[in-house]
């Protein structure tokens, strides 16, 4: 069956449900500062793997150094990466408490990447396909912001998995081309949401939005769907190019 003619379900949210089984995943902690720990300790309690790239290890330990007992709790499964960022005094806590630390010098390949890699090699093992959730992914530093968007172009064509990224205000999901239905939580997202090409054109069809788009061009330098609102717990969207979708996250 020709892939177009496929709906592509999305739940997103469920991520952070407390009463609602997700798909396995595997959680990739970045660098950036770890401020919303409700969220994080829910992604934490859902996650079958935890990763930790690199710089993220110092945003772990400085979320949960001022309790011993919380610090022990979030040990990850390893850390990788080149090994640039991680500060002597947090390697050595980690590696203390016997958690793999891995050095991968490759320039071609961000923190981020050397973790999926990881988490391949786990699923090799074990005959099996993990989601990807990444956090915390926006925010921060620009480029660092872009390559991690860029890594949802960079895995699209993996359609067996789907990767999030999560900040503290918003979840963000690449989608391909084709029919897609975003299964919305009201209770833990919403309702403001965009649709935005990024590095291509994309036309449109849209429906249970607040503004629906009908068979529309959107583009960098024209109009980009942003600052829109859902109207519906069922989001349709039928796209001829790659779309970044994100959707705020309710404030607890």
């Amino acid at each position: 069956m020709n892939k177009l003619n496929l709906i592509s379900h999305w739940r997103p949210a469920s991520i952070l449900a407390t009463n609602i089984e997700s798909k396995p995943f595997c959680l990739i902690v970045l660098n950036q500062p770890l401020t919303r720990l409700d969220h994080f300790q829910r992604l934490w309690n859902n996650a079958s793997f935890k990763f930790v790239a690199d710089g993220g290890s110092n945003r772990l330990y400085d979320a949960f150094q001022q309790d011993k007992d919380l610090l022990e709790k979030y040990l990850p499964d390893e850390i990788r990466g080149d090994l640039d960022s991680i500060r002597p005094e947090v390697q050595s806590y980690y590696a203390s408490k016997n958690v793999p630390i891995t050095k991968i010098s490759d320039e071609n390949s961000t923190d981020f990447m050397k973790c999926v890699e990881l988490l391949k090699e786990k699923e090799k093992q074990l005959n099996q396909v993990f989601d990807i959730v990444a956090t915390p992914a926006l925010g921060g530093r620009f480029d660092q912001t872009i390559a991690n968007i860029n890594m949802l172009y960079f895995m699209k064509d993996q359609i067996e998995r789907k990767v999030i990224l999560l900040s503290d205000e918003n979840l963000t999901v690449l989608l391909d081309k084709g029919k897609h239905h975003i299964h919305c939580m009201n209770e833990l997202e919403g309702p403001t949401c965009g649709i935005m090409p990024i590095g291509a054109p994309a036309t449109m069809t849209t429906k249970g939005l607040k503004w629906n788009l009908d068979n529309h061009t959107c583009y960098f330098g024209g109009m980009v769907s942003t600052s829109n609102a859902i109207d519906s717990n069922l989001i349709e969207i039928e796209t001829d190019s790659p779309l970044v979708w994100t959707i705020e996250i309710k404030q607890d």
